[in-house]
């Protein structure tokens, strides 16, 4: 195996998860008992909906691929059908006013910095609207990364392989050498084999992506340490 020196990875629900507390209280209006857990453990529904709809056709809508797994995760935490659009559209609304992938678990700053100290190079590589690195920089994170990738300012998105060759040209380094971590299996891993990124791990931090077959860890504390 050639050696890892770059170190890449998705933002939301990788580095920045979402904010589960945050979207159980406001749902909770509308969805009576509602908890954070189980709101978590629902989006693995949303999840399975994405990858089946992007594996399932080529060319994809992105649009639509994160359409299906928003109301099959609304669905699953419990809402009618009915209720559906209130959510997406409180949803929305929270996330404009500040992003709702915000919180930043334990432990996690602690790696990156292991991983800087180390010698590896790191980077994002994300699907966002343009706020990443502004998030980063919020969430103490940016000082971390070598190169952090945004869909929105390089006009190009996961699952096509140019993204990641762009984070790669900019840190240096070819595919064999470096590594990728994020939480989708359509979006992140397929995207990161067909750039040449043969070591990809999926994020599956509750333990619930049952659907693929694809080496998994529950957070990044399981990538290679010194």
């Amino acid at each position: 195996m050639e050696e890892i020196r770059a170190l890449l990875f998705d933002f939301g629900n990788t580095l920045a998860f979402l904010d589960y507390e945050a979207l159980a209280e406001e749902f909770r209006r509308a969805l009576p008992g509602l908890d954070a857990t189980t709101l978590e453990r629902a989006e693995y529904i949303g999840r399975q909906a994405l990858d089946e709809y992007v594996m399932a056709n080529s060319p994809h809508d992105l649009e639509r691929a994160y359409e299906l797994y928003f109301r099959a995760w609304m669905a699953a935490a419990g809402a009618a059908p009915a209720q559906i659009d209130w959510c997406r559209d409180r949803f929305i609304a929270m996330n404009q006013a500040e992003s709702l992938w915000r919180v930043v678990r334990r432990g996690i700053t602690g790696h990156l910095r292991q991983f800087r100290d180390a010698g590896f190079k790191l980077g994002v590589v994300s699907n966002a609207n343009g706020n990443i690195q502004a998030d980063a920089e919020r969430y103490g994170l940016a000082d971390y990364f070598d190169v952090i990738i945004d869909s929105h300012v390089v006009g190009v998105a996961k699952p096509d392989p140019r993204i990641f060759h762009i984070a790669l040209e900019a840190l240096g380094v070819e595919p064999g050498h470096a590594l990728f971590a994020g939480d989708l299996y359509s979006i992140d891993m397929l995207g990161a084999k067909a750039a040449g990124l043969r070591r990809a791990k999926l994020i599956d931090a509750m333990d619930q992506y049952s659907w693929v077959d694809h080496v998994k860890i529950r957070g990044i504390h399981q990538l290679p340490h010194p």
